[in-house]
């Protein structure tokens, strides 16, 4: 069966065996991606910027420090792989998606584990703080109490009553999704194409005239 030229071509190139004339392979100096760096480093910049747009636009803005907690880390370099991350606060993704109540579905992956609130727990401590912050509310501190009345206080003063039932409704109704990390991946996505094709020409061009 007669072969192509395209065949015989392929396998002269595989093979090695083509006698050219012209620069040896030791006069070629590889590729030097600085500009592809630094644009890896722009893009995880403007892509943290947008992420902090994008939530603030979802009204989730005071969620806590997750905007301040949004940063881009170093851009880094094994071989012939250049990679850069973004760091976020771990509950980050729950404000994307959503969390399930156990009353109301929120189409999340994420369910709360359990439906009960403890009233010294993290959750209440962290709607806590919320309200003193975002919410206008203040409590009086009484001086020279017992461990007992200490304790006691902590569950019965009027902000952490509040925090505890702002806890309680959060885990029956869950949380509803932003997608501000989605939607933002989503509109990045086409940047970065543009972006990393300009790259990779001004790194061969500059590779060329050197």
């Amino acid at each position: 069966m007669a072969r192509s030229i395209s065949q015989a071509q392929l396998h002269f190139l595989e093979g090695g065996s083509l006698d050219l004339m012209g620069e040896g392979q030791e006069s070629y100096q590889p590729i030097k991606f600085n500009d592809l760096a630094n644009t890896l480093e722009y893009l995880a910049a403007l892509y943290t910027q947008k992420l902090g747009e994008s939530l603030a636009k979802s009204d989730s803005s005071s969620s806590g420090f997750l905007a301040d907690s949004i940063i881009p880390l170093d851009v880094k370099i094994l071989g012939s792989v250049y990679t850069v991350e973004i760091q976020a606060a771990t509950y980050a993704k729950f404000i994307d998606e959503g969390v399930d109540g156990w009353a109301k579905s929120r189409g999340s992956q994420y369910k709360f584990k359990t439906r009960g609130v403890d009233p010294q727990g993290e959750m209440v401590a962290s709607v806590k703080e919320w309200l003193l912050r975002e919410g206008g509310m203040s409590r009086a501190v009484k001086t020279q109490l017992s461990t007992r009345e200490k304790k006691q206080q902590k569950i019965s003063d009027p902000v952490t009553q509040r925090a505890i039932s702002v806890a309680y409704m959060i885990k029956r109704q869950g949380i509803a999704k932003t997608n501000f990390w989605s939607n933002t991946t989503r509109d990045m996505t086409k940047i970065v194409e543009i972006e990393l094709g300009k790259a990779l020409q001004v790194d061969i061009i500059n590779t060329i005239v050197q």
